[in-house]
């Protein structure tokens, strides 16, 4: 099970709407001469993914969540995401280009025409599959946990010095 941290935006109806914490980056942006990608992704809009799943843990509006992901169900829906319209291009450029080279006609505009009809075809039926709400764990997206905020105390407080900190903390 993969995990994400994620906040609840509603909860209504045994149902939740959260939205995910996104980072588009490995995280080494934040180190000084980074792989750039950071600049990738500044061309691009910046959406805050939300989306809805079973509220059997009882979360509230405003709590800091766990949201597990099915590692194979990510698997079935990368395949469909990517190698669908992948295998619609390759199928309909043979094709095109089979069936304009039997009708006498030039067998590369056929297989340009057929493959554009290939891709179309599997992006809409995608597009459509996407569109079809999944019911209850069907979309492997489940709610694990409240994640609790962890209780901070000054160190001199708890009578330890920073030095005897530093070997405890990884």
């Amino acid at each position: 099970m993969i995990e994400q941290r994620g906040l609840v935006l509603r909860a209504d109806g045994g149902r939740a709407q959260i939205a995910a914490d996104h980072n588009p980056s490995c995280g080494s942006c934040a180190a000084h001469g980074g792989c750039s990608t950071k600049w990738l992704t500044a061309l691009f809009p910046r959406r805050e993914p939300t989306f809805f799943v079973d509220n059997r843990i009882g979360a509230r509006p405003g709590d800091a969540v766990i949201v597990g992901v099915d590692e194979q169900q990510l698997q079935r829906n990368s395949l469909l995401l990517y190698a669908l319209p992948l295998a619609g291009l390759l199928a309909g450029g043979v094709l095109g280009e089979s069936a304009f080279s039997m009708l006498g006609a030039h067998p590369e505009l056929g297989g340009i025409l057929g493959g554009l009809t290939g891709l179309i075809a599997a992006l809409t039926f995608v597009r459509r599959r996407a569109a079809i709400p999944l019911a209850g764990d069907h979309c492997g997206v489940r709610l694990l946990r409240i994640v609790q905020p962890q209780p901070s105390y000054p160190l001199g407080d708890l009578g330890v010095s920073q030095s005897q900190f530093s070997r405890f903390r990884d």
